[in-house]
Protein backbone atom coordinates (compact mmCIF):
# COMPACT_ATOMS: atom_id res chain seq x y z
CA UNK A 1 0.00 0.00 0.00
CA UNK A 2 3.52 2.69 0.91
CA UNK A 3 4.44 1.86 -2.57
CA UNK A 4 1.05 2.97 -3.90
CA UNK A 5 0.81 5.92 -2.05
CA UNK A 6 4.37 6.86 -3.22
CA UNK A 7 4.07 6.38 -6.47
CA UNK A 8 0.76 8.36 -6.90
CA UNK A 9 2.79 11.23 -4.55
CA UNK A 10 5.37 10.70 -7.07
CA UNK A 11 3.51 11.60 -10.33
CA UNK A 12 1.33 14.57 -8.90
CA UNK A 13 5.10 16.30 -7.72
CA UNK A 14 5.92 15.32 -11.52
CA UNK A 15 2.96 17.04 -12.83
CA UNK A 16 3.14 19.73 -10.61
CA UNK A 17 6.98 20.50 -11.43
CA UNK A 18 5.95 20.53 -15.19
CA UNK A 19 2.82 22.24 -15.14
CA UNK A 20 4.61 25.23 -13.54
CA UNK A 21 8.00 24.83 -16.18
CA UNK A 22 5.26 24.82 -18.78
CA UNK A 23 3.54 28.35 -17.36
CA UNK A 24 6.70 29.97 -16.59
CA UNK A 25 8.54 29.56 -19.93
CA UNK A 26 6.21 31.22 -22.51
CA UNK A 27 5.37 34.18 -19.82
CA UNK A 28 9.11 34.82 -19.58
CA UNK A 29 9.64 34.81 -23.62
CA UNK A 30 6.32 37.42 -24.01
CA UNK A 31 8.02 40.49 -23.17
CA UNK A 32 6.22 43.19 -22.08
CA UNK A 33 2.89 41.86 -20.79
CA UNK A 34 -0.19 44.31 -19.13
CA UNK A 35 -1.86 43.52 -15.89
CA UNK A 36 -5.46 44.16 -15.42
CA UNK A 37 -6.47 44.18 -11.39
CA UNK A 38 -9.62 45.48 -10.10
CA UNK A 39 -12.99 43.64 -8.58
CA UNK A 40 -14.74 41.86 -11.33
CA UNK A 41 -18.48 41.25 -10.34
CA UNK A 42 -20.07 38.12 -12.68
CA UNK A 43 -23.68 39.15 -13.61
CA UNK A 44 -26.31 36.48 -12.50
CA UNK A 45 -29.67 35.61 -10.74
CA UNK A 46 -27.77 34.66 -7.84
CA UNK A 47 -26.63 38.20 -6.66
CA UNK A 48 -30.42 39.46 -7.06
CA UNK A 49 -32.34 39.23 -3.84
CA UNK A 50 -35.61 37.37 -4.78
CA UNK A 51 -38.06 40.10 -3.45
CA UNK A 52 -36.99 42.73 -6.13
CA UNK A 53 -37.40 40.10 -8.72
CA UNK A 54 -41.26 39.23 -7.76
CA UNK A 55 -42.30 42.32 -5.93
CA UNK A 56 -42.24 44.08 -2.71
CA UNK A 57 -45.13 41.56 -1.37
CA UNK A 58 -47.80 39.09 -2.17
CA UNK A 59 -50.94 40.05 -3.99
CA UNK A 60 -54.20 38.50 -3.66
CA UNK A 61 -53.68 36.89 -6.94
CA UNK A 62 -50.54 35.42 -5.87
CA UNK A 63 -52.54 33.68 -3.02
CA UNK A 64 -54.94 32.14 -4.98
CA UNK A 65 -52.83 30.64 -7.35
CA UNK A 66 -50.38 29.27 -4.41
CA UNK A 67 -53.71 27.85 -2.73
CA UNK A 68 -54.92 26.33 -6.10
CA UNK A 69 -51.32 24.86 -5.99
CA UNK A 70 -51.71 23.62 -2.61
CA UNK A 71 -54.88 21.67 -3.53
CA UNK A 72 -57.87 24.15 -2.92
CA UNK A 73 -60.45 24.19 -5.48
CA UNK A 74 -62.98 27.07 -6.24
CA UNK A 75 -60.66 29.18 -4.01
CA UNK A 76 -62.19 33.26 -3.60
CA UNK A 77 -60.25 35.49 -1.22
CA UNK A 78 -61.90 35.73 1.98
CA UNK A 79 -60.35 38.63 3.79
CA UNK A 80 -57.19 40.71 3.18
CA UNK A 81 -55.42 43.44 5.19
CA UNK A 82 -52.25 44.70 5.56
CA UNK A 83 -49.90 41.21 7.08
CA UNK A 84 -52.45 39.05 6.02
CA UNK A 85 -54.46 37.39 2.62
CA UNK A 86 -57.12 34.52 3.56
CA UNK A 87 -58.09 32.30 0.87
CA UNK A 88 -61.09 29.98 1.53
CA UNK A 89 -62.12 27.09 -1.20
CA UNK A 90 -63.16 23.74 -1.14
CA UNK A 91 -60.14 20.91 -0.24
CA UNK A 92 -60.63 18.23 -2.77
CA UNK A 93 -64.04 16.42 -1.77
CA UNK A 94 -63.42 16.89 1.71
CA UNK A 95 -64.76 19.98 2.51
CA UNK A 96 -64.20 24.03 3.17
CA UNK A 97 -60.93 25.14 4.10
CA UNK A 98 -58.83 28.22 4.38
CA UNK A 99 -55.24 29.14 4.10
CA UNK A 100 -53.98 32.14 5.38
CA UNK A 101 -50.27 33.42 3.56
CA UNK A 102 -48.10 36.24 5.17
CA UNK A 103 -48.12 39.54 2.85
CA UNK A 104 -44.37 39.53 2.37
CA UNK A 105 -42.73 38.26 -0.74
CA UNK A 106 -42.60 34.16 -1.77
CA UNK A 107 -46.32 34.09 0.12
CA UNK A 108 -45.48 32.06 3.11
CA UNK A 109 -48.69 29.86 4.39
CA UNK A 110 -49.04 31.17 8.16
CA UNK A 111 -52.17 28.47 8.45
CA UNK A 112 -54.31 26.29 7.48
CA UNK A 113 -57.98 25.19 8.52
CA UNK A 114 -60.66 22.92 7.80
Amino acid sequence: MFDRFAKTLLIVAALATGGVAATAAPAAAAGPTIEITGDIHLAGHRHHRRDHVRGPACSPRQAVHKAHRLGLRRTHIRRVNRRVIAVAGRFHHRGHAVVRFARVPGCPVLGFRR
